[in-house]
């Protein structure tokens, strides 16, 4: 039997659809880090929850830079639309707010941010194990992506 062409996109779809909120669930928990920021040596926390009756997932993120005493925290969203993509948006302690954006390849998801008034950018989440994600950060500037951030996670055990 021959299945029409039509009910297989949409099988293939729900499939590529579950295997992205399958990769966001196991963003879910609290993580610590250390990596790179803006040429520095920095930590790095964050969490990731469902929220609001489990229609998104809120980061929760914090980065320090000690020698030269620097922090930020922010806040985000994020709601696996229909399609496959994410759309969400960004808050942070600089009291800077953008839109966010982004898909799947593979185990990685890859976040555009901001806008031309404001700033513009790439992260890339990859679920490298269970317990370890790697992060980079990329600043739009003059056409091309500039590498800001690079850290590595490991999941805090449940208490």
């Amino acid at each position: 039997m021959k299945i029409p062409s039509f009910i297989l996109l949409i099988v293939l779809s729900a499939s590529s659809i579950d295997s992205q909120a399958q990769t966001l669930n196991s963003f879910l928990g609290e993580w610590k880090g250390s990596g790179f920021l803006m040429g520095n040596e920095a930590d790095f926390q964050m969490k990731w929850e469902q929220v609001l009756n489990e229609q998104f997932f809120k980061l929760t993120f914090r980065n320090s830079i000690s020698s030269a005493s620097f922090s930020m925290d922010a806040h985000s969203y994020y709601k696996l639309m229909d399609d496959g993509t994410v759309s969400g948006y960004w808050f942070d302690s600089r009291g800077i707010s953008f839109p966010l954006s982004g898909n799947f390849k593979d185990q990685t998801l890859i976040i555009h941010w901001g806008t031309p008034e404001i700033e513009q950018g790439r992260t890339e989440y990859t679920l490298l194990k269970s317990n370890e994600i790697s992060v980079n950060d990329f600043v739009l500037r003059n056409g091309e992506y500039a590498q800001f951030g690079e850290v590595t996670y490991q999941l805090k055990p449940n208490k």
